[in-house]
């Protein structure tokens, strides 16, 4: 019996060793600079959630990438942001989107609910710091547990298939090429009365406290940290709490400036749906959205500006 359970605790020690050491094998891997290495062109980056991950299509955008990913709450942007500037000092310009969604007690979900922990820790595990992986412990262990079996289990196919190695490309968010137009069908069903249902009442406050943390960080790295507001249909934007959001950017982060593009004028066929734009709609605000990044506009007035201007239709020699 005595030996019998000195083998199975040899066997459990020799299996914790291999665990930790294929962990430790993926982690040196996932720290190389070399992966998360920009190309020279780029000065600026945009982050934020699906919103600007379907609405900005950095193609049209000179000098600039979208990492924006679905889904994806303050907490996941302010590791990604670091890593990023960490291994591309050269980026001074960051463009964050602010949106009324992302103070929604929902974000609470985003950040420790079990499906988005297991969607965004395995990718931004080795970069986080202590403080953010015992927050997570803290909320949802189980979950954090889960990810560790998927961030081995996946990476150790990787390291199988390429003998040794950890496949070169990472995902940490780009510009999604949206076809879908479902703007007039769901206007017909009225489908907006269910969002503000399901919207709850009350703001996330990790939420809130991640993106303070990313404005500090920004700051005190010398990094020029502007939020943005992506187009919104106005049957969604008529049910937003306007003066409530507005309270909050003006008590937390008046000294940001905030391109406020949630009425940029779009059709129904420019929409994915209320709060998305599919492709047709990205094609025509990423490219406004490239005058705000090559102009450097800092202003809504100034973005009133250049609205008013395209708008106005050209005079004719003879007028």
């Amino acid at each position: 019996m005595k030996s019998f359970l000195l083998k199975c605790t040899a066997f459990i020690v020799l299996l914790l060793l291999v665990v930790v050491g294929i962990r430790t094998i993926i982690v040196r891997q996932k720290q190389n600079p070399n992966r998360y290495k920009l190309d020279a062109s780029v000065e600026h980056i945009i982050l934020g959630h699906s919103q600007p991950e379907c609405g900005l299509n950095d193609s049209l955008i000179a000098h600039t990438k979208n990492f924006s990913q679905g889904g994806e709450a303050y907490f996941y942007t302010y590791t990604k942001l670091k890593k990023l500037i960490e291994v591309n000092p050269k980026i001074k310009t960051v463009y964050l989107s602010f949106s009324n969604n992302q103070l929604e007690q929902k974000m609470d979900e985003w950040t420790f609910d079990a499906v988005y922990i297991n969607d965004k820790y395995p990718a931004y595990f080795f970069a986080m710091d202590w403080k953010e992986k015992k927050l997570l412990w803290k909320h949802n262990p189980k979950a954090v547990l889960q990810s560790e079996q998927l961030l081995l289990k996946n990476n150790l196919v990787d390291l199988v298939k390429y003998k040794g190695k950890i496949r070169p490309e990472i995902y940490w968010g780009d510009y999604l090429y949206l076809k879908r137009q479902k703007t007039d069908s769901l206007i017909q069903v009225n489908y907006v009365q269910t969002i503000v249902k399901e919207r709850g009442k009350g703001i996330s406050e990790i939420n809130l406290t991640y993106l303070k943390k990313i404005v500090h960080w920004c700051k005190e790295h010398n990094i020029q940290l502007l939020f943005y507001r992506t187009p919104v249909h106005t049957v969604l934007s008529e049910t937003y709490d306007e003066k409530a959001f507005d309270s909050i950017r003006k008590k937390h982060f008046s000294t940001v400036p905030f391109l406020d593009c949630i009425d940029f004028p779009l059709s129904n066929e420019e929409f994915g749906d209320f709060d998305h734009l599919n492709y047709k709609g990205a094609r025509k605000f990423s490219s406004f959205f490239n005058q705000l990044v090559q102009q450097k506009i800092t202003s809504e007035f100034e973005i009133k500006n250049i609205l008013l201007s395209e708008s106005q239709p050209e005079k004719t020699s003879s007028e």
